[in-house]
């Protein structure tokens, strides 16, 4: 499984160098449109190659996917916390209980604690 996911990151790195390669042409990036940038009088721009823009396209939709997921996924993470902490009252309850049922044989107690740690 190594192999193949390393065979796989190998193929990946040689087909995204090649495509750097190939759109190695420089464009011009505006960051206003021309009727804009001329009412404020701003031109920004920048001159870059084609393949940096597609490979930076990518980096930031992937970074706002992430974010976008996590966001989404926070109401099922708190979920969990609370059924954790929940479990985790329920556990010490339960073993409180059971103390208090072997009260008089202190050699269970002692072996359902050294349990419940376990």
């Amino acid at each position: 499984m190594r192999f193949i996911r390393t065979a796989f990151l190998i193929c990946l790195a040689i087909f995204l160098f090649l495509i750097s390669v190939a759109n190695s042409g420089k464009v011009n990036l505006k960051f206003l449109p021309e009727s804009l940038s001329s009412l404020l009088g701003i031109n920004a721009a920048l001159n870059i190659p084609v393949f940096l823009v597609f490979f930076s396209g990518i980096f930031i939709g992937l970074v706002f996917g992430f974010i976008w997921e996590w966001l989404r996924e926070y109401k099922f993470r708190s979920e969990a916390n609370n059924y954790q902490k929940r479990l985790s009252q329920a556990e010490t309850k339960l073993s409180e209980l059971q103390a208090a049922d072997n009260e008089k044989d202190d050699v269970l107690t002692l072996l359902e604690k050294v349990e419940a740690k376990n």
